[in-house]
């Protein structure tokens, strides 16, 4: 799947409900870096299975704070 296949409203992070619109926001403000992106949106600091695929072993999640700042990192080249 790619980013542009979910909604800016789709959940990301469950643990603190920080959707794909804020995460995108928090991206282009200037958090380019896991850490960054972490410490501005709370995204992936619980239970972490959000931060990336390695994480996530069990496969719970469709979309990662890694593969979301790739993309935008890819983009911004």
């Amino acid at each position: 799947m790619n980013i542009e296949d979910f909604g800016l409203d789709y959940i990301v992070c469950e643990c603190f409900d920080v959707t794909l619109g804020e995460i995108i926001d928090s991206i282009k403000a200037g958090n380019n870096t896991l850490e960054t992106l972490m410490y501005d949106t709370d995204a992936g600091t619980a239970c972490k299975l959000c931060q990336s695929k390695e994480m996530d072993e069990d496969k719970d999640r469709s979309l990662h704070l890694t593969t979301i700042l790739e993309h935008f990192n890819r983009q911004n080249g």
